[in-house]
Parts: C-alpha cells; structure tokens; sequence
C-alpha cells in the first residue's frame, strides 16, 4: 500500500509540473482522502456511495468543489440530502479525531442516469429533469447552484460514442433555458488515450481497462465544439 501511495503521488506530481493543472478523482474511501488532499483540485463522489453518511460528512470538509453523483435509484431527492450535508458544517469522527467542518458551499450535483427496476440504463440529462433540478435547487437555497453532467454511465448506457449526441443535446438545453444555462457548469466524459476498452490480460496499449471510453481524437474534437457552442 505504501508503495501504491508514493506512486500515486508522483503520477499527481507530475501531471501538475507538466500541465500546470491539478487532477480530479474520486473519493471511494474518505479515510484515503488525506493521502492526496494536497494535490487534488477537485472531488467526486460517487453514485453508490453519496448515501454514506462518511463520504458526505468527509466532503464538507474538503477545501475544494465536491461533486455529488446522484444514486443509482436515481433519486434527485436524495441527491439534494448530500449536497446539503455536504454544505452544512458537522462534528464527527475522522480517524480516530474528532473534527469540526464548516460546511463546503462549493458541493454540487453530478447527473449520470440511474437503474430503473428492470436494471435498464435510464437518462437524466433531458431538459425536463434540468429544470426540475433548477426547481429544486431554489428550494433549498444552496450557495452556488451548479450541476455536471455526466456523459456516460447510465445517461449513454455505457455506449460510450453516444457522449457528443448527448453534450450537444444539454448544450441545446442551455441555450432555451436561462436557468439551465446558469445551472449546468460542464461535462464529465469517459474518455482515453484509444477508444473502446479491453480486458484487464490484454495488455492493448491505450484502451480502457474499466468502461469503454472515447479516444483522444474525439475527444479533442468535442472539445473544440462545446467551445464554438458557448
């Protein structure tokens, strides 16, 4: 583990020296979290951990955006229930100590589809669903209202060449709504070095080893036409 740990670090290190920008990851365990809290300019917190009371008691004291997935049930409501524990301040056990957090206004909803019962992919990233999160958003009052959305997972039902259909749709929505474009700050998209994804024993250099992902070229060319959107 040790090893892991200083090997990650460097990874962090270098990309910072060599971009000038610091990296997101994902907060599977929170206990872990400090081993890279001074490296990371933003936190996700996944679909089937943002019920865990930890990871929204640990996101509150983080001192950089936290995104909120919303569950694989789908829930918007219990989606509000995190963002607002991760906004509120909470004492509690972290490590053994006992910590004090002032609540991190800057946590915020990620949208990436859900399970209906018949465990189907199901999409929230339509312009209905946005605007319901609006609505809800301004019912709880939350400081700096702000959704991403996620591109892949259940919203492509990991078809992951569906991603540049789905962004220029939510750039539409944008583009209608007032509220939507002041709510919906960027995108999450799967994306590496080649496309498609390979079994973890094949050793094909640039793919995937987890969902499948769009490769560098497409991604570079979505890139340039959110740009040309917005």
């Amino acid at each position: 583990m040790y090893k892991g740990i200083v090997a990650i670090r460097k990874m962090h290190l270098r990309a910072i020296q060599e971009t000038g920008f610091t990296c997101a990851d994902e907060m599977l365990y929170p206990e872990n979290h400090r081993y890279l809290n001074d490296l990371l300019g933003y936190v996700a917190v996944g679909a089937r951990s943002v019920e865990n009371q930890q990871h929204r008691l640990t996101a509150s004291g983080l001192n950089v955006p936290v995104g909120m997935k919303n569950p694989v049930s789908g829930s918007l409501a219990v989606l509000m229930n995190s963002i607002e524990a991760a906004q509120s301040g909470h004492t509690f056990l972290y490590r053994g100590w006992e910590v004090t957090t002032n609540g991190n206004e800057l946590a915020h909803s990620i949208l990436r589809g859900y399970e209906n019962h018949h465990s189907q992919s199901m999409p929230n990233y339509h312009y209905e669903t946005l605007q319901l999160l609006c609505d809800m958003y301004e019912a709880k009052g939350f400081a700096n209202p702000a959704a991403i959305i996620d591109t892949n997972h259940c919203n492509s039902g990991k078809r992951p060449f569906e991603q540049p259909r789905i962004v220029k749709e939510v750039l539409s929505s944008r583009k209608y709504s007032s509220d939507i474009r002041k709510l919906v700050k960027g995108f999450m998209i799967e994306s590496y070095i080649e496309d498609g994804s390979q079994k973890i024993d094949e050793h094909i250099y640039g793919k995937s080893i987890t969902d499948p992902c769009i490769g560098w070229e497409k991604t570079e060319k979505m890139i340039y036409e959110i740009a040309d959107r917005i």
